[in-house]
């Protein structure tokens, strides 16, 4: 297998309070389109710096096979990575199996690098939906930006560590003194690592962190002794210990419970009063999406959809794909939320409050007001 060249480590500070990186809205767009079925587009950014807007207009689509007519037109979705690993398999098998189509709409998506950017070109106009935690919601409402949960597509913890079996780590006591890899500083992963290992009593001061690839790669540097693990997603991670007999792994979330690692679908108020009959059509999609893998409990329907217009390592290793295919029917749903999509309000409450104790936050007036299960099919 060929692999990237492994990445120049970087040392991180300590972050302090949370920040939405708007500066980083031009540079961390990607210029590769990333449409399925309709015209070609790009997030372009326009000579005063905001981004124009892109397919979300009501114009004809071409449906799931590329033909015919979407009713609702294009729906624009912002992700903040690639459809380059299986953590997206419900939004890329609404469009491979035609979900989106059935109810009626166009679904795109386009890549902006970060979650901060992809809110940003979302807040922008460059789409309807985007996909961010309780922290990157929580960061873009202190900037005043009116960010709205619709929808919870992941319920629990998945990011793992990785790390060599000479050196494991089991608890997050074991992290004091090492150095570990995160795929960007100041995003998602470092808020939800410094959670982890301060609910587990451990300064986070205590662990140095570098910025490495979310890929098999990094391996090399553990090996070479420049980190001591790295954290990934979890098809990353499986595919890992299905290349390496030394590595293995850990759930982020085993090592100490964080009620505010959890995934959202998220809009803003501007697009749920200009365009309700697309978000509510992209939710039903999803929950299409999400039931089908729900269903097929072997997995085997939703790998040969998948397959039918993605290819990547992960979703191409049979043994791969079905145990990360596993894990994200884990988080859609459980004993306790078997409805997919529904945000609980009570454990919504828990994850604010939850940044608030721990100083991330400042305390919240109604943050009810911040989700809503309104759109979702009835």
């Amino acid at each position: 297998m060929t692999r990237p060249d492994t990445p120049t480590p970087h040392l991180l500070a300590r972050q302090g309070p949370l920040r939405s990186d708007t500066g980083l809205l031009g540079r961390g767009l990607s210029r590769r389109t990333l449409f399925r079925g309709f015209g070609a587009g790009v997030l372009a950014v326009a000579g005063t710096g905001t981004l124009a807007s892109c397919g979300t207009d009501g114009a004809t689509g071409g449906g799931a096979d590329g033909g015919g007519e979407a009713s609702l037109g294009e729906v624009t979705y912002i992700s903040f990575l690639p459809f380059e690993t299986l953590s997206f398999a419900a939004e890329m098998l609404a469009m491979a199996a035609g979900h989106d189509a059935a109810h009626g709409i166009d679904l795109g998506y386009e890549v902006a690098r970060g979650t901060s950017p992809s809110l940003q070109a979302m807040i922008a106009g460059a789409g309807l939906v985007a996909r961010c935690n309780t922290v990157d919601l929580a960061a873009a409402r202190a900037q005043g930006q009116d960010v709205v949960n619709i929808a919870t597509i992941a319920r629990g913890p998945a990011q793992r560590i990785n790390f060599s079996k000479e050196r494991p780590i089991t608890t997050a006591q074991d992290m004091v003194g090492m150095t570990i890899g995160i795929p960007s500083e100041g995003g998602s992963t470092e808020n939800n690592l410094r959670l982890t290992l301060e609910n587990a009593g451990v300064d986070s001061e205590q662990v140095n962190l570098q910025v490495v690839t979310d890929n098999p790669a990094s391996w090399e540097m553990i090996q070479r002794g420049q980190i001591d693990g790295y954290i990934s997603s979890p098809d990353q991670s499986f595919l890992l210990l299905d290349m390496q007999e030394g590595a293995d792994a850990i759930v982020l979330g085993d090592l100490s419970p964080v009620i505010s690692d959890r995934q959202y679908f998220v809009t803003t108020d501007q697009h749920i009063q200009e365009k309700p009959d697309q978000l509510r059509a992209f939710l039903a999609s999803l929950e299409d999406a999400v039931t089908s893998m729900v269903d097929d409990t072997d997995r085997t329907k939703t790998l040969e959809a998948l397959r039918e217009e993605n290819s990547f390592a992960s979703l191409d290793n049979d043994s791969v794909a079905r145990s990360a295919l596993d894990v994200q029917v884990e988080n859609f749903v459980n004993d306790e939320e078997p409805d997919p999509l529904v945000t609980d309000e009570e454990i919504w409450l828990a994850s604010i409050e939850e940044l608030v104790t721990t100083g991330r936050i400042e305390p919240v007036d109604a943050p009810e007001s911040w989700m809503t299960n309104d759109l979702l099919p009835a």
